[in-house]
């Protein structure tokens, strides 16, 4: 099959192209008309397959107790959404119910089923802070244990590629380090981390930022903490959420002006309530908030947010589009066959007007549905 646009993402510019795609993946990028095509999209956009890193769930399909039926019908949704791979992500639970979680999400990974690919699983919980816990579970937080990790990978066939840690909890940095060497990256997250905590961290591996801005100690301007590390260190990537409620967007353009084209993450950090009816009454303004007032996740679709990054953050279009393509297959090592239109890359494609607006999306060269 051959596709045309005379706006294909080549190279971090629109270039007029052909995409051809054999067996699941591009076989060739191709001059404009040098082949017969199967599809001329004319002028509509045609970007990199979107990557969500932080997703929690969907519509009563949740990763932290999940079932196959939930995982194959979250898989067949994420298209909608322009994502064409993503990661499950669990949030701080007890022993027991990692123990159960992950060798489901596990299967589900291994299938790999018809829809997004689910690459991994992130564990945000639950070697986080007391004090940042957010909306997770206060009474399952633990320390950072290096074993319960191993355990949990063990568990999870090693599909455990990202875990969130409170880094001012772990000492001598034992948990970054044994992380970092069985291959599991680890972000900086709901911690009252100093800068130097976090810098100390990062050399010892740690490599992100989890939803930056949210679940942390405030700046302060004597006291930087993580949300200054996350700033000022240049190895760090920063995950953001970007619905403009978790992260007010002039921070997000802050945050997105000092991380640069290469070290932004546009996440999603949806939970399972997320297009469920039941749950209207908690959603605000394109969040979801308990009674209290606290924050439990984004209602937000990754093509809004990267629109949203571009528009409403006044972030550089290269900025945004970067930050739910190449940037989370570089974090996560998978930008040999994730993130960007190149010869030998998964077929995972998104056509799209200039507002993000979906035209269709093909994961692995199979070419989706997106109504509703």
């Amino acid at each position: 099959m051959i596709i045309q646009s005379t706006q294909v993402w080549i190279n971090d510019a629109f270039q007029p192209g052909q995409l051809e795609i054999a067996g699941g993946r591009i076989e060739a990028v191709l001059p404009y008309g040098e082949k017969p095509v199967d599809q001329d999209y004319q002028d509509q956009w045609i970007l990199p397959g979107f990557i969500d890193i932080h997703t929690h769930g969907w519509n009563r399909c949740d990763a932290g107790k999940p079932t196959v039926e939930a995982m194959l019908r979250w898989q067949k949704h994420m298209p909608k959404e322009g994502v064409t791979s993503f990661l499950s992500t669990t949030a701080t639970q007890s022993a027991a119910a990692n123990e159960a979680a992950l060798p489901i999400l596990k299967e589900a990974i291994e299938a790999q089923a018809a829809g997004a690919e689910i690459l991994g699983i992130n564990m945000e919980g639950n070697f986080i802070s007391h004090q940042f816990h957010g909306a997770q579970d206060l009474y399952t937080i633990v320390k950072p244990d290096s074993q319960q990790l191993l355990h949990y990978q063990n568990l999870a066939g090693g599909h455990i590629l990202t875990v969130t840690c409170a880094v001012e909890f772990d000492e001598d940095y034992a948990f970054v380090k044994t992380a970092v060497a069985h291959g599991i990256r680890v972000s900086c997250g709901h911690s009252g981390a100093s800068f130097d905590q976090v810098r100390e961290a990062a050399r010892c591996g740690a490599t992100g930022i989890t939803h930056c801005g949210n679940g942390m100690r405030p700046f302060h301007h004597r006291n930087p903490g993580i949300f200054g590390a996350a700033l000022n260190l240049k190895e760090l990537y920063a995950e953001v959420i970007g619905d403009g409620v978790h992260v007010h967007f002039e921070t997000v353009h802050l945050i997105g002006t000092m991380k640069g084209a290469e070290k932004l993450i546009l996440v999603t950090d949806s939970a399972d309530c997320k297009d469920d009816p039941d749950y209207a009454q908690f959603a605000h303004e394109g969040a979801f908030r308990l009674p209290d007032g606290t924050l439990f996740g984004s209602a937000l679709y990754v093509n809004q947010g990267i629109d949203h990054l571009h528009r409403q953050a006044r972030l550089p279009l290269v900025t945004a589009i970067r930050a739910a393509t190449i940037n989370p297959a570089l974090y996560l090592g998978l930008d040999g066959r994730k993130g960007t239109l190149e010869a030998g890359k998964d077929a995972d494609i998104v056509v799209c007007d200039e507002h993000i607006a979906l035209q269709a999306v093909y994961c692995r060269g199979q070419l989706q549905s997106i109504s509703e």
